[in-house]
């Protein structure tokens, strides 16, 4: 049975002509997000600026483009160059709605998978919760040497002050059929390009003409298991195992497309975005090897078996992006 998320992707990205019909919610949807902008256009609703620079990472589809690997590199740059950067996140799909820190024993319902993927992986300070500028104040006030604020999706959140704005663009999708919500996959309308600091495009093969565009390429190579992660085997070693390639992403096709690329063959599963996993999801599959995504692998750690491995995905990244937000920054 196909899940929702494969249903709407058809219907927006292969542009199906019923989904017109939607089209006067989508008004209404659009002149509710052109009041809202009015409203901090002219100060009736207030921004509030934190005393750290604050860079958003975000995008204005639904589904996947990528967002998180790009958090990841950016944070590693920071890192590298001897800043101290902490990350706030909505934790999306989890009972996050105070502010709360993200620890490496956290449970994935109550601080969201992407949240729990990002603090295993670098370590760094990681507050969500439901109202960025609390979730900000209260990651600083617990880490006060904290001096940069990364936020993980954000873009349509505007009572926060941010100093930099990327929007990322899946490169093969684009915007689909260019429709708001419900009638196409936009959460504001692609003019919204206009006003950000950098435009990425993942994996898109040429860059978007009079904007500040950058390229971004994901990949990945190695398979980590998910109950050892000093086990790594390369990709190339699965070749002619029986493989299920299952995942719960906005974007399925483009972790089935890194794994195209190592050559694995494997059968698809799956399931919605941010698919809450349990041991019943898995009981058909004891006798194949589970591939999945690092952020799919963070809801499995309670009762991950010998056969469940993750693909952990980084992304290679246009110099000139780093460089001309240090320059904004200045920093």
């Amino acid at each position: 049975m196909r899940s929702i998320h494969e249903i709407l992707n058809t219907q927006y990205y292969k542009k199906s002509s019923w989904i017109l019909l939607l089209l006067p919610i989508s008004f209404i949807y659009y002149l509710i997000i052109l009041i809202r902008g009015w409203a901090y256009n002219i100060g009736f609703c207030k921004t509030i600026k934190i005393n750290v620079p604050v860079v958003v990472v975000g995008n204005i589809n639904i589904g996947g483009t990528g967002k998180t690997p790009l958090v990841i590199w950016l944070l590693e740059k920071l890192l590298k160059i001897g800043l101290k950067p902490g990350l706030i996140s909505r934790g999306y799909k989890s009972n996050a709605n105070l502010p709360q820190e993200v620890f490496e024993d956290s449970d994935v319902i109550n601080v969201g998978d992407e949240a729990l993927m990002i603090k295993l992986r670098l370590g760094l300070p990681v507050f969500v919760g439901k109202r960025k500028t609390d979730v900000a104040k209260a990651l600083l006030k617990s880490h006060p040497e904290i001096n940069i604020l990364i936020s993980d999706d954000g873009l349509q959140h505007l009572k926060l002050f941010r100093d930099f704005e990327i929007l990322v663009v899946d490169g093969v999708r684009k915007f689909g059929n260019n429709f708001l919500l419900p009638a196409g996959p936009l959460r504001e309308g692609v003019s919204r390009i206009k006003e950000v600091d950098a435009v990425v495009l993942n994996d898109g093969k040429e860059n978007f003409p009079s904007y500040p565009s950058y390229k971004m390429v994901c990949h990945g190579s190695k398979l980590v298991s998910c109950i050892n992660n000093s086990n790594i085997r390369d990709a190339d070693t699965f070749l002619d195992r029986d493989v299920i390639a299952l995942t719960g992403i906005g974007n399925p096709e483009s972790f089935f497309k890194q794994l195209t690329d190592t050559g694995m063959q494997f059968n698809k599963k799956i399931f919605n975005d941010h698919h809450l996993f349990t041991e019943f999801d898995f009981q058909d599959f004891k006798d194949f090897n589970i591939v999945m995504t690092e952020k799919d692998a963070v809801k499995c750690k309670k009762f991950a078996r010998s056969n469940f491995w993750y693909l952990p995905i980084n992304a290679d990244v246009d110099e000139k992006l780093f460089k001309k937000l240090i320059k904004k920054l200045r920093i």
